[in-house]
């Protein structure tokens, strides 16, 4: 059989596998290139070589990497701190990749997915020490392998140095909570870290559906269970229509991919649920917009209903490089629903939302000035702020802490 490359996306999350830290079999530096060098035992397969995957994994946790990336006809890759850096090691060929993607996980099912979609997603976790979020993909009938690290210790709050808002709205008894950003700003980091938040302050039941599942919880006062799409549900919608009947008090939705899954999941927080999920959308006024864009115009006004009575947090992230030049922090844009954010949106001045995210009540924060908070901490140099940022001449003002009409926000602006 013929298989082919795998994506993995970014991640925030760091490779915290500190059981691995000790470990002395694998050896690497930094070569002169900034490249890195592997010292790895070779062992002939047919015309080509075997990576020895758990010296590339060590070396992974040695250096901070968040991602693995396997390709054909090209070394092995690590992304540090959101930098690809080339692993000092010969090209992979077909062979070796093939062997890989068996070695990870390339089961029955998931061979038959990649030859008929020519992409598969699933979790690899060789021991109790390592987990990883695959993707093998085709790119030009070449394989790829991408391996997201997860840590198996789920982050704090505390510990991600998120803003003390996040704590208050993990509280919420229901509604529904988006998490936002492109893929790799640490979205589903900063919801394993609020759901480990409810588990261990409220009996709760929590019911996810992840695809795959990466972090993985444990019951604390609450009961949790995770369903993976493809394993023990067909996908997200089937599995929302079945949690919604397993006496749930918090449903975490993966990712909301189409209109039917979105309608379900406002129904849910519109029943008295607590609904956490994800989309692909760069800011709070941009997820509002893709939302209702999702459905056809006859429907609009019920959805922009819908999600004036039921949302009650969008987050925005992410991640920017640290101070220090070691490791990333995330900056949050935080939008969280009042009065004039639900009229704004049932009469459809979305636009104007972003007004009222300026004025900081309820913890509301604007990229701009979660940046020039990061930058007045200490965390963030300025010249990384400023190439991240929206508006240079808000970032700018921010910083100084002077404020423009404009960034007044508040009950004034909305009416």
């Amino acid at each position: 059989m013929r298989i082919s490359p795998v994506p993995i996306f970014p991640n925030s999350t760091l490779c915290a596998l500190a059981a691995l830290r000790e470990e002395k079999s694998a050896s690497f530096s930094l070569d002169a290139r900034g490249g890195l060098w592997l010292e790895h035992r070779i062992a002939v397969f047919g015309a080509g070589h075997v990576i020895d995957l758990k010296a590339l994994v060590q070396l992974c946790v040695k250096q901070n990497a968040s991602d693995i990336h396997l390709g054909e006809a090209n070394p092995p890759y690590l992304r540090i701190d959101g930098i690809l850096r080339p692993v000092t090691h010969p090209p992979l060929d077909h062979e070796t990749m093939v062997t890989t993607f068996h070695t990870v996980g390339g089961n029955e099912r998931n061979e038959k997915i990649l030859e008929q979609r020519r992409g598969v997603d699933f979790a690899y976790q060789p021991n109790p020490e390592v987990r990883f979020r695959v993707v093998t993909y085709y790119e030009r009938d070449r394989l790829h392998i991408i391996m997201r690290a997860i840590p198996l210790k789920i982050p704090t709050i505390e510990e991600l140095e998120l803003p003390e808002v996040i704590r208050t709205i993990a509280e919420y008894p229901r509604g529904l909570v988006l998490c936002t950003g492109m893929t790799g700003s640490g979205k589903s980091t900063t919801q394993a870290a609020m759901l480990d938040y409810i588990n261990g302050r409220d009996a709760r039941c929590i019911i996810t559906i992840e695809d795959p599942i990466e972090y993985v919880h444990e019951n604390k006062k609450s009961t949790i269970s995770q369903r993976e799409v493809g394993r023990d549900v067909n996908d997200f919608m089937s599995g929302l229509v079945q949690a919604m009947r397993q006496d749930p008090d918090v449903i975490q939705i993966g990712e909301m991919r189409d209109p039917e899954t979105m309608k379900v999941a406002l129904h849910a927080a519109e029943t008295g649920h607590f609904v956490l999920s994800t989309l692909h959308t760069t800011n709070a006024t941009h997820t509002i917009e893709r939302i209702i864009a999702n459905f056809p115009e006859t429907e609009h006004e019920v959805i922009r209903d819908m999600l004036a009575t039921n949302l009650r947090a969008a987050i925005g992230q992410r991640l920017v490089r640290r101070a220090t030049g070691k490791g990333r922090i995330a900056a949050l844009e935080i939008l969280v629903s009042n009065i004039t954010v639900q009229k704004m949106i049932r009469e459809n001045r979305i636009f104007e939302v972003g007004s009222i995210i300026k004025g900081r009540e309820l913890g509301m924060q604007t990229y701009d000035q979660a940046l020039a908070d990061l930058v007045n901490a200490k965390k963030v140099a300025f010249e990384e702020a400023m190439s991240e940022c929206d508006d240079d001449a808000a970032f700018k003002r921010a910083v100084k802490g002077v404020a423009a009409t404009g960034d007044r926000g508040g009950i004034i602006a909305g009416f």
